[in-house]
């Protein structure tokens, strides 16, 4: 169940199997999936093999509810009581062990929107986050909200707005957490490299955005703007371009802007010029934009 409805992984019960019990119910809100898990205890780890798997990352955001838990993902270890959140991607190895009893909320949600929103957000997984947070606080109660909402009853494009507003508090709620996380990591390259991104998301839409312009709002040497870039897969120009992309991607799926045309969405996020823009696009993703927007087409408003 586990495999066939949240993600594959290895799960294997340690309590008396005449006395396992467990159930999960789902809930699909257009791209995002929220799940409850209730169960009796056990272990679960994605392996190297999962990995190898996968087709696509997605972040999971767990919300304990009940019982405890302790998780691990990039050498972070978190232990969970009732009310705590912990973030986790599910293309790199984690464990989850259960003990006991216990009932989780999972949001899963694709990993490209969130990182659109937060670039600094690997920084969070395997890292509590405290439910008595106010941002925490809420963000358990619109996703108890939701879960309790059947959206198939709803038209399409209510799902999506709703979609869009639970990925904007989950961007919001982890946010408030960023800064304190981040004030402890220990490398500058890294500190330097999450403030230069975070930049760059927030003045995505600016033509004149550059390494120049960074330069001079942060107070940093382009000469370092790019060495922090070399550990990258991506140098920083390439990096600015997939991002765009990314997000001009979104809008073109995105039916609330169905009534903007391909060369507004283009001009919106930074492109100014609309041929090199098609071509950008065909490249990354396989289809022009026109493709993108038809294959979106057939929802229902």
């Amino acid at each position: 169940m586990v495999c066939q409805h949240l993600v594959q992984a290895d799960s294997q019960s340690i309590t008396d199997p005449r006395q396992f019990r467990g159930s999960i119910q789902m809930r699909d809100i257009d791209t995002t999936k929220l799940t409850q898990i209730v169960s009796s205890a056990q272990r679960v780890r994605r392996t190297p093999l999962h990995l190898s798997q996968a087709t696509s990352e997605s972040f999971l955001l767990i919300s304990q509810r009940e019982g405890s838990s302790r998780m691990t993902q990039d050498g972070r270890l978190t232990a969970l009581k009732p009310g705590d959140m912990a973030l986790f991607s599910s293309t790199r190895l984690y464990e989850f062990s259960f003990d006991a009893f216990f009932s989780q909320t999972v949001l899963i949600l694709p990993a490209d929107a969130l990182r659109l929103k937060i670039p600094g957000i690997d920084t969070l997984t395997a890292t509590t986050l405290d439910g008595q947070n106010p941002a925490a606080c809420l963000l358990s109660r619109m996703a108890e909200s939701y879960f309790q909402t059947d959206f198939s009853q709803l038209p399409s494009r209510t799902a999506e707005h709703a979609a869009d507003a639970l990925t904007a508090l989950l961007a919001a709620t982890l946010t408030v957490f960023l800064p304190a996380v981040q004030a402890s990591v220990s490398s500058r390259t890294l500190f330097h490299l999450l403030r230069i991104k975070q930049y760059a998301i927030d003045h995505l839409k600016d033509p004149a955005l550059s390494i120049a312009s960074i330069s001079q709002a942060l107070h940093l040497s382009p000469a370092h703007i790019h060495r922090v870039f070399e550990g990258e897969s991506l140098t920083f120009s390439a990096w600015l371009r997939s991002c765009r992309l990314l997000a001009c991607r979104h809008a073109l799926e995105d039916g609330a802007q169905a009534h903007l045309d391909i060369t507004q969405i283009a001009f919106k996020h930074g492109f100014n010029n609309s041929a090199h823009f098609s071509r950008a696009f065909r490249e990354q993703f396989g289809i022009c934009p026109r493709e993108c927007r038809d294959r979106k087409a057939t929802y229902k408003p």
